[in-house]
């Protein structure tokens, strides 16, 4: 890329309360019927119960995922809201540059004028994975009540994908919210002698941390494949606070091996949004300073 872009660090990544999903139209969808979308939920979910059936704004009350609080079992609620504009220019060159996973997506972006949004409440209250889970089986429901849906859109990522690729990493359910609501960028950093820095964005929405790999001398196909790695292996895991001073990095063919030791701490973002990232030094191809 050869246009220079500039980035703001005053921009802060706050873990959201509400996780935001949008599906983008072309066309303005027909509202749904509630009696549909409660009918998709139970096959979905199990029993649900309709809290709110008016109007562009619909929810469900989940049970199969009841929080317990002291006052009794609250089950979050699986929210689906209709019939809303949508204007690309909310989505700006910084982001669109790091969109990887659709061809021509500016044309793509540009042509949805509608688009409608998936979230959970009272998901913050839940465990991550749960919280995740519920919010891929509620996105999975509604795209299979919207065949004309062109793009689905995850602004904590900053990720665009098409519904057929939603769907296909749905057979994977351990990972599927890390292939659809993480995104690894990658970024040249100019004034520099071949300096790069790939990251992930979107872990920090569920309080996992992002990766952040600033190097030089690396193949950047092998370094995005590594930080998706990391962000599948943390929220699998959870392992978080027990991580130490070193972790696998690559060997000479672009693999991780237990036998190539990497620095890591955690430190503020070099690109925005700003947030904590967990910051890994690739041994002899690391760049800048830590």
């Amino acid at each position: 890329m050869s246009e220079v872009l500039k980035q703001d660090l005053s921009q802060e990544a706050d873990s959201p309360d509400l996780f935001m999903i949008e599906l983008l139209f072309e066309d303005k969808p027909a509202l749904l019927e509630p009696e549909m979308v409660k009918a998709a939920a139970e096959e979905k979910f199990g029993e649900v119960d309709a809290v709110s059936t008016a109007g562009e704004m619909l929810s469900f009350a989940v049970k199969k995922y009841a929080v317990h609080f002291e006052n009794g079992d609250v089950p979050p609620l699986a929210v689906l809201g209709q019939g809303l504009g949508f204007n690309s220019g909310e989505i700006g060159e910084f982001e669109r540059y790091q969109l990887w996973d659709i061809q021509d997506v500016s044309e793509l972006l540009d042509r949805c004028r509608y688009r409608c949004f998936i979230t959970v409440m009272m998901g913050s209250a839940m465990e991550y994975k749960d919280r995740c889970e519920l919010l891929m089986d509620w996105l999975e429901c509604v795209l299979g009540l919207y065949p004309d849906c062109k793009a689905v859109w995850t602004p904590t990522a900053g990720k665009l994908l098409t519904p057929e690729q939603v769907m296909e990493n749905s057979g994977n359910r351990e990972v599927r919210f890390i292939r659809n609501c993480v995104n690894a960028r990658f970024f040249n950093i100019d004034g520099t002698d071949g300096d790069m820095i790939v990251d992930t964005l979107g872990n920090y929405a569920i309080d996992l941390p992002d990766i952040q790999v600033h190097f030089c001398g690396l193949e950047v196909d092998d370094v995005v494949n590594y930080v998706y790695n990391m962000a599948f292996f943390f929220y699998i895991t959870g392992e978080t606070a027990h991580i130490g001073e070193v972790v696998d990095g690559l060997d000479e063919n672009g693999e991780i091996s237990t036998g190539v030791e990497w620095g890591c701490q955690f430190e503020d973002s070099l690109i925005q949004p700003a947030r904590l990232v967990l910051d890994i030094a690739p041994g002899e191809y690391a760049a800048g300073t830590r």
